[in-house]
This record gives structure tokens, sequence and C-alpha cells, in this order.
């Protein structure tokens, strides 16, 4: 880039999520995405269906078919100039619905991401993604993934191979915590990327998640971490090689 500076800070979200119910869900998306651009973020991803919460038997009912519900986080994106990337069950024609990430960017089409690989018990309720998602923010790419493609190494493989040179984990985690977290660490290690995950606070789906969204530099370090209970941003700030990291606690 010669003497160009690149410089991203991106943030996970972590809130605990109410049953079934995107009015409310937004309102705390719209309090961390408000909070992130105060602190300067360029890029928000939040927990895995974080508009429904993770609730697989009301997903046919909550399945996005267009983009209407999306709007006010169009508005906030265009508002702050920052990509937020919002999780919800995608309505797929002929199939069941997808786990689908949303990605909203300012003044740009939003475009969505569907989770590749289930869970024992999902494909009850869900249909699987076909293709990695590796996205651009101020010059850097971005893998995602949601929850279980993570725990599948050719997913993260495949995404480095895209290009990606940040990996973003949009999760629901719970009892398998030290397993998922020790992915994202080999993974940040392994391919000298940064590896953030952002997770539920409170139950869903009739699960107990744990918390501490976190975030790992290129040498698996980890150098950010959420409480386990209450609403939070991990925030990871990249420059020139350099990667810090800063959590900020919300009362809500």
């Amino acid at each position: 880039m010669g003497s160009i500076q690149r410089r991203l800070r991106i943030a996970a979200g972590q809130f605990a999520p109410v049953r079934g119910c995107i009015e409310e869900n937004m309102r705390y998306h719209e309090l961390l995405v408000t909070s992130a651009a105060s602190a300067g973020v360029n890029l928000i991803i939040f927990p895995e269906l974080s508009l429904t919460g993770y609730e697989p038997e009301m997903a046919e009912g909550l399945a996005l078919a267009d983009e209407t519900c999306l709007w006010p986080l169009q508005t906030l994106s265009d508002r702050h100039d920052m990509t937020i990337i919002a999780g919800a069950p995608l309505w797929v024609k002929g199939r069941k619905p997808a786990i689908g990430a949303c990605v909203i960017s300012s003044k740009r089409h939003i475009s969505f991401y569907r989770k590749m690989y289930l869970h024992p018990g999902e494909s009850d309720y869900f249909s699987a993604g076909e293709a990695e998602c590796v996205l651009t923010a101020h010059t850097f790419n971005l893998g995602v993934a949601i929850c279980a493609d993570a725990g599948q190494p050719i997913h993260a493989e495949r995404t480095v191979h895209l290009g990606a040179e940040i990996y973003l984990n949009s999760v629901l985690s719970a009892g398998g915590y030290d397993k998922d977290a020790g992915l994202l660490k080999s993974y940040a290690k392994l391919y000298a990327m940064p590896t953030l995950m952002a997770n539920y606070c409170g139950p869903s789906g009739g699960w107990k998640p744990v918390g501490k969204s976190a975030a790992w530099n290129a040498k698996g370090e980890l150098i950010a971490q959420a409480p386990e209970d209450c609403a939070a941003l991990v925030i990871m700030d990249l420059q020139e090689g350099e990667c810090a990291g800063e959590v900020i606690c919300l009362n809500k």
C-alpha cells in the first residue's frame, strides 16, 4: 500500500436476545451499533440469528423474504458509514430457511451469506448454504463464518484461499465454548489471521450461551474477551500489522 496506512476497527456485539422478537432485538442492535460508532468502529458483527434469537422451531415463520425489516440497520449503516453483519433466518425458495448473515454496508446493496455446515439436528429446520463469504471493508478482506462453519477446518482454509485476512465468527456458544474458542485461536495462529467471535450472553433456544465474545491476534493470542453476563462490544483495532483489543460493557 506504499505510504497509505491501512486501518480497521471491527467489533463483536454481545447481548441477550428476546425470543423470536425482531423488534426488541433490533433495539439491541441499534444500541450496540450506536455505541460502536462512538468508539470509531467500521464494522460490527452480531451473534448467530441475532435478530430473532436462536429459535429453530420458529425459523420458518420468522424467515426474511425481503429486506424490509433490515431498513433500520441500513439507515444506521449509512449514518455511521459502518458495515453491520446481523443474523436472521432467510427464506429459500422450495427449501427450508437458511441460517443467514445479512451484510449491510453504507450505500450498497444488502448481501447475504448462508451457513454452510449445520450442527446435528439443525437440518430438521434449516437448509445449508453452498459458498463461503469474503467481503471487503477499508481495503481489508474479511471472511464470515456462522457457528459450526468454524468447526470445519476446511471452511477456514477455503475462506483464506479466497483472500480473507480476518476471520469473523457469529455464534451461539454454550457448553462447547472452550472447543470453539480453541479452534478460532488455532486458525488465527495457523493463517496469521486475526479472528473475532460474537456470542450471546443470555439464554436462547433452550441453550445458555456463556458470553465471552473474544478476539485473537495473528499470533493466536487472546487480546480481548467480554464478560459472561452483560451486553458488550469486543473491539479489534488493526493498523499496519498491529492488532489491539478493547472491551466496552453496556448497562442495558
